[in-house]
């Protein structure tokens, strides 16, 4: 049975008008899921309920990260500690051609049995999703599942007693400090976070944790990252009699610092540009 010849040139008129509509925009994007991550979000909000700085952090996605491939994320390696910083929430600050659909989704959610311990799903442009609560001391490794293989980074999680639960984690790169020439970092070293907004909060605890234990032998260097905006140093203001360290410059955003500690004692240190933020090393003969 023939088709009507009307019939036809709608059909055709109607797919050059899909082309021609397709081409126009120039942009395209594909969404390839994972197992276990697909969600969509398109809503939007300023900030997800029940995240409240400084005891909750942002990880923004940056503009134009699909093309980027270290800073996708800001930062893209969160340190949070127990009981302090250790929820956080995802904005999705990628505004290129009117915005870009991405995801921030921990590795082990995609593992068969594993568990699944956040994961936006797939969120669009100035969307806010979480908040996200790790309990948990250790490093999480998470990506894109729309960019899996250039947006990538890891949120490190640290014990708020700053005592043996922390060692598992591991350490930010970059590493800038004058106490240590070496760009390797023991595994089991102590990470300490210099806590976002510790500049403008005189009642932050502005180290986290702010009172920590070591073991020589064990776990005695000790790595501090900023990951506040402003500039902070590591100044020590006591230290036990015959050790001898050495205090950080000053640190910008995201810079770490490492100091090794081999005398036994009570190590007294501050940020010499914020008085109110002091910490305290407590080092143990192994």
């Amino acid at each position: 049975m023939s088709q009507p010849k009307g019939s036809v040139g709608v059909a055709l008129a109607v797919a050059v008008l899909i082309i021609i509509a397709v081409t126009s925009v120039g942009y395209y994007q594909f969404v390839v899921c994972k197992t276990n991550s697909c969600s969509t979000s398109t809503s939007t909000s300023s900030a997800a309920a029940g995240c409240t700085p400084p005891s909750c952090i942002t990880i923004a996605i940056d503009p134009g990260a699909a093309t980027l491939t270290t800073t996708a994320f800001s930062p893209d390696v969160a340190t949070l500690v127990v009981g302090v910083n250790n929820t956080f929430q995802v904005l999705n600050n990628d505004s290129q051609s009117g915005g870009v659909f991405h995801s921030l989704t921990a590795d082990t959610c995609a593992q068969t049995g594993q568990p699944c311990p956040f994961d936006t799903g797939v969120i669009g442009f100035g969307v806010t999703k979480g908040p996200f609560t790790i309990t948990k001391p250790g490093t999480y490794a998470y990506y894109c599942v729309v960019h899996p293989t250039t947006m990538v980074g890891k949120i490190i999680v640290v014990a708020g007693s700053g005592s043996g639960g922390a060692s598992s984690s591991s350490s930010t790169s970059s590493v800038s400090t004058s106490a240590s020439t070496s760009n390797s970092i023991p595994t089991n070293a102590l990470p300490i976070s210099i806590l976002k907004g510790a500049s403008a909060d005189q009642s932050s605890l502005g180290f986290g944790p702010d009172a920590a234990t070591v073991v020589v032998g064990v776990n005695n260097t000790v790595v501090w990252t900023n990951n506040d905006v402003a500039g902070h140093t590591v100044t020590f203001t006591s230290v036990p009699s015959g050790a001898k360290v050495s205090s950080s410059d000053i640190l910008g955003p995201n810079a770490t610092f490492v100091q090794t500690f081999t005398v036994p004692g009570t190590y007294h240190y501050i940020c010499s540009l914020h008085g109110w933020m002091k910490g305290t090393i407590i080092v143990k003969s192994g």
